[in-house]
């Protein structure tokens, strides 16, 4: 990625792993949208995630990362 790219604004570091299993065109996809607010790919997954939980009703607590 590019240094054009910002820094998350959450100090926290997250040690966790996830892996999924997803369609060959999903990646670029996340680099294109991830590219267009300025984020890492990590960082626009990280907080779709978590929009999404909380759209669904799911809160995460603090010591969570969030």
């Amino acid at each position: 990625m590019t240094e054009a790219l910002r820094k998350s604004d959450d100090s926290t570091r997250f040690t966790d792993l996830i892996r999924v299993r997803c369609p060959p065109a999903l990646p670029v996809a996340i680099d294109t949208a991830a590219a267009r607010h300025l984020m890492t790919a990590s960082e626009y997954v990280r907080r779709s995630v978590i929009d999404r939980l909380r759209a669904d009703g799911i809160q995460i607590s603090q010591d969570a990362g969030t």
